[in-house]
């Protein structure tokens, strides 16, 4: 069979080559031949199409359910590709092969070609929920991951366009994980689990406030801080992300995030107690509902066929949400709240951050949105508590005069050799006086004259006699016998710190104080 496209490509260059014009003609102007393909006439019908229209006519697809004709249909053309030119649109409420006219079917299988290619290109909206439509039948991929993944991957592309398909391909992404019993790690991106389980944490603490004996006619009773601090910042993030007023956004927060964080939790517990003295239903459950059972469609607002009844199952994806199989029919068990964030929340939040501002005379106040006198009174209540212990919990400031350091060890050093015995002394290597017949003992009840209280005159650095004493014998070569030789040489260095920016004496390998080499001119001409 000849070549089409050859036999045109001929026919076009005979054109160009007669000045481009089909037939040689005496007119200026004349009509000319416009070359296409038989399959590119609007009028051809390709033979898989007619018979795609056939089926929809035959007597047994008459008992079908629009959803089965689609998928029958589907699978007589799950290999077909089309190469038609079309511009045009297709818009249907509920789009099948069915609703399509002859042109946007042609159309609509050209668009499916490049999509198989990986060229997602803008089209009709229609024409991408039939593409998905095919792929959760089975359509254009194996059933399973393979099919998950497919409409994962053209749902990503095509958001792109056009991010109308995320409020549906989410849920029936999620419904194919439970449906097909793929693996739930599978379904998490697209569960709302942040919502659900900051919930449940609400949950939690208020069953925790309510365990607690009731506070009634204890006004005194004081709001109890800090005793649990991870629980205080779970219950804080809870509050955040349930709430249309983000704490965390606030200026407060980012000034002083420990007011907030403390007070937050506590003005909710404050709440849920209120709640249970008065209502019939708790706090938490009159903000987002309860968690409970309900009937599921799968693939809501989608065409699908299972063909064959589902098997009776209990899938669950997350602690806080559950499907269940139970003859052909689907139920969930969560929350059914549909993950909005709670305005009576946000107004909470926004007066403890209101009024927590205000009694910390904080410089960028809130304006008062005339919240109700009873949530007004339980705030103050809480951030009143909250200055108070926070009062009682400042940090104790200890400051050390370092000045006072030197006489300190100078004093204890004499007051040690005033202490010492003879054969201590002698251990030491200090000479012992010998005493005068007669005489009688030093009474060592006597505080011990301290040498650096006497400064020599003129003295530099403001050394002590004892420690201008210890510089000297040093600058001498000498080894010095005086008792209490660490701390002087301590206080020695201490003063000469500033002058030298490193220590003047240390001790060598026989224990004995010796000048360091570099610094010994440095320490003798600030003796002059």
């Amino acid at each position: 069979m000849p070549d089409v496209d050859a036999i045109i490509e001929r026919i076009l260059a005979a054109t160009r080559a007669k000045g481009g014009r089909a037939f040689q003609s005496s007119r200026t102007y004349s009509d000319e031949p416009i070359l296409m393909r038989g399959s590119q006439l609007s009028s051809y019908l390709p033979e898989p199409i007619q018979a795609m229209r056939e089926l929809s006519w035959s007597p047994e697809a008459r008992s079908w359910s629009d959803a089965r004709l689609f998928v029958e249909q589907a699978r007589l053309m799950e290999d077909f590709e089309d190469d038609f030119p079309y511009e045009g649109e297709f818009k249907s409420y509920f789009p099948t092969y069915r609703a399509m006219a002859n042109p946007q079917l042609r159309g609509y299988f050209t668009w499916r070609a490049r999509v198989r290619k990986g060229r997602v290109e803008p089209t009709s909206l229609s024409f991408a929920f039939v593409y998905l439509y095919e792929l959760l039948n089975g359509i254009g991929a194996t059933p399973g991951e393979e099919a998950f993944h497919a409409i994962e991957s053209f749902w990503q592309s095509y958001r792109v366009i056009d991010s109308s398909l995320d409020r549906h391909v989410r849920s029936w992404l999620v419904d194919y994980v439970v449906y097909f019993g793929l693996a739930p790690e599978l379904a998490i991106p697209y569960l709302n689990t942040e919502h659900d389980r900051a919930v449940q944490v609400l949950a939690s603490e208020e069953a925790r406030v309510l365990e607690e004996p009731s506070t009634r006619g204890r006004r005194a009773v004081k709001t109890a801080f800090a005793q649990d601090p991870t629980r205080e910042e779970a219950v804080f993030q809870a509050l955040c992300t349930l709430s249309t007023y983000r704490l965390s956004d606030s200026r407060l927060f980012k000034d002083d995030p420990d007011s907030l964080t403390r007070v937050a939790p506590a003005v909710f517990d404050r709440l849920v107690r209120h709640y249970r003295s008065g209502r019939t239903q708790g706090y938490v459950e009159s903000l987002f509902g309860s968690r409970h059972a309900m009937p599921h469609l799968m693939f809501a607002s989608a065409v699908f066929w299972p063909g064959t009844k589902r098997e009776d199952c209990v899938v669950k994806l997350d602690e806080t949400i559950t499907f269940t199989c139970q003859n052909g029919f689907w139920t969930c068990d969560a929350l059914h709240d549909g993950g909005e964030k709670s305005t009576r929340l946000g107004q909470v939040l926004h007066a403890v951050d209101q009024r927590l501002r205000t009694a910390l005379g904080h410089p960028q106040p809130l304006q008062d949105r005339g919240d109700p006198k009873y949530l007004a009174q339980i705030i103050d209540r809480v951030v009143g508590d909250y200055l108070e212990w926070r009062r009682e919990h400042a940090p104790k400031r200890i400051e050390i005069d370092l000045s006072k350091l030197a006489g300190i060890r100078s004093t204890a050093a004499v007051t040690r050799d005033a202490l010492l015995v003879d054969e201590e002394r002698e251990d030491a290597g200090a000479p012992v006086a010998s005493e005068p017949a007669g005489s009688q003992p030093i009474d060592s009840g006597l505080a011990a004259p301290d040498p650096s209280q006497g400064a020599e005159k003129d003295a530099p650095l403001g050394l002590s006699m004892a420690e201008l004493e210890l510089v000297r014998t040093l600058l001498e070569g000498s080894t010095p016998v005086t008792g209490g030789t660490e701390l002087l040489v301590d206080a020695v260095n201490e003063k000469f710190f500033d002058l030298a920016g490193d220590v003047v004496i240390e001790f060598g390998a026989d224990g004995a104080p010796a000048l360091v080499e570099d610094y010994v001119e440095d320490v003798r001409a600030a003796l002059g």
